[in-house]
């Protein structure tokens, strides 16, 4: 999962203009960069400039190079973000409001810029850094990671217990748990079900 690039802009209809972007290309060779970087510059423009004030769009990109998600404010300030395929969805949204709350509150006035430039915000570099490991960034994708692990281990434990050459037959045999009355219906329960098994 990649987060490929960040784009800020003053929303205008078929034209926004750029305030500000970083890239994470440098997975890439140098030639398949220039040309990858050159996409997503386009491709984040387009997508900007086509989409309306309160918006939240994801649009695939052509063969398969990523997705463009695009959020804009009521007040036309916009931002784009692109990543691979795999990356959450819920992730970047949750991502591209945090970045629109911290650029709206941090006080730069964008309002009347009537070109490209790049305004000095450092947030922007920060959380494309931050958000190349969306478990780690994301506290629900975090939780939902660690119960994962918890899982797996559970299952390992219960793999392992039943390697030691016991089956689970004598360990129930063996159980004081268990009632005769249990344990009985077990074994003729699996008796009965052996004739229906496929091999």
């Amino acid at each position: 999962m990649r987060l490929l690039s960040i784009h800020i802009y003053r929303w205008r209809e078929e034209n926004p203009i750029l305030l500000g972007s970083v890239q994470e290309l440098s997975f890439l060779g140098f030639i398949q960069r220039r040309v990858l970087k050159d996409l997503i510059n386009f491709s984040s423009r387009t997508v900007c400039g086509r989409a309306r004030p309160g918006d939240r769009t994801a649009v695939h990109l052509e063969n398969n190079a990523g997705i463009c998600y695009v959020a804009i404010h009521p007040s036309t300030f916009a931002v784009t973000a692109v990543a691979d395929v795999e990356y959450p969805q819920r992730v970047v949204f949750s991502m591209i409001a945090e970045l629109m709350q911290q650029f709206l509150q941090s006080g730069i006035q964008w309002e009347t810029i009537q070109k490209d430039t790049e305004v000095r915000f450092p947030p922007l570099a920060e959380t494309l850094r931050t958000y190349q490991n969306p478990n780690e960034a994301d506290k629900l994708m975090k939780i939902e990671s660690e119960l994962d692990q918890v899982r797996d281990i559970m299952h390992k434990n219960i793999d392992q217990l039943l390697k030691r050459g016991e089956t689970l037959e004598s360990l129930m045999a063996k159980s004081n748990d268990l009632s005769t009355v249990s344990y009985d219906f077990y074994k003729r329960a699996k008796k009965n079900n052996q004739c229906c098994q496929l091999y």
